[in-house]
């Protein structure tokens, strides 16, 4: 039975207690989320692209998902690459290329591959980085935060408050990222819808000022039409008055009658009398008369 050898059982051998849940290691964890993609949990390759609540993915991975529709969880607020950015990093000058983890090697002992370009901090999980919606440009909280600035320190490009998104943040900050990215979504379509209208007013504006000149421009052509009618029609009146006078004029009298000929009138002369071809000249010609083309063969 046992207990007859001077043996002292422990509590914990005749009373059996529930054990504590395994507990994950929150430095391999963190690190986990800095080197992987939130999506596919592959290792992150560039290019890497982030979204409006801070999670890293391969940007390849994204395109493949949106392309085929999957309904992935982590990517129902992702509608197309505009609600990602590719992110600008800097890369780590004293990374070494991680090989095969040992027993003794811890992960927080490992080199980050990128830093942060103004203080130099390693993107490792253990500080909080950050990213310029406008620009891409990953950079650490401590540079932002010592360093105040309108302006990217890392290409320049200028940015707001609102614009700063943090990277992989935990998660009882999670709802505040998500009310920031609905209000700066909300933002975003106001400002398009209010752009949209106003090219509206100004094409409208335009058309209007358009459709005045145009009419302008048809009254005073038309003004101008009924004035050089009006003139046109004096005009001709007045030349047929003088047409009308030539004709009745008795000198004229011979002209009309069927056997006059400039070359039998006396008054005319030879040169004058040589412009028409029943002159002397244009007859039996090997040559057409300017006047009639007629070669006058005969």
């Amino acid at each position: 039975m046992g207990c007859d050898g001077g043996t002292i059982p422990r509590r914990d051998e005749l009373v059996k207690t529930k054990k504590k849940p395994e507990q994950k290691d929150k430095n391999s964890e963190r690190l986990y989320r800095w080197q992987h993609c939130a999506v596919s949990q592959a290792p992150l390759q560039p290019p890497v692209v982030a979204c409006e609540l801070g999670r890293m993915y391969n940007k390849e991975e994204v395109l493949t998902r949106l392309l085929d529709r999957s309904a992935e969880p982590a990517m129902a607020h992702i509608r197309g690459l505009k609600d990602v950015k590719e992110l600008g990093l800097t890369p780590n000058p004293s990374q070494v290329p991680a090989g095969p983890l040992t027993g003794d090697a811890a992960p927080e002992q490992l080199t980050a591959e990128h830093v942060c370009p103004v203080t130099g901090l390693e993107m490792n999980g253990r500080h909080r980085f950050s990213f310029v919606w406008t620009c891409g440009c990953v950079l650490s909280e401590r540079a932002l935060r010592e360093v105040p600035t309108e302006t990217c320190h890392r290409c320049g490009a200028p940015f707001q408050e609102k614009d700063v998104v943090t990277l992989n943040p935990p998660e009882e900050e999670l709802e505040a990222v998500k009310a920031a990215m609905n209000a700066r979504r909300a933002a975003a379509k106001a400002a398009k819808k209010a752009k949209k209208e106003g090219k509206r007013a100004a094409d409208e504006e335009e058309s209007q000022g358009t459709s005045g000149s145009k009419s302008k421009k048809a009254a005073k052509h038309s003004e101008g039409a009924a004035g050089t009618s009006g003139e046109s029609s004096s005009s001709r009146l007045r030349v047929n008055g003088m047409a009308s006078a030539v004709l009745r004029d008795k000198a004229f009298d011979k002209v009309r009658s069927a056997g006059f000929s400039v070359a039998s009138d006396p008054k005319a002369s030879e040169a004058y009398k040589s412009l028409f071809d029943t002159h002397k000249t244009a007859l039996k010609k090997p040559s057409a008369h300017w006047v009639t083309c007629n070669p006058q063969y005969f």
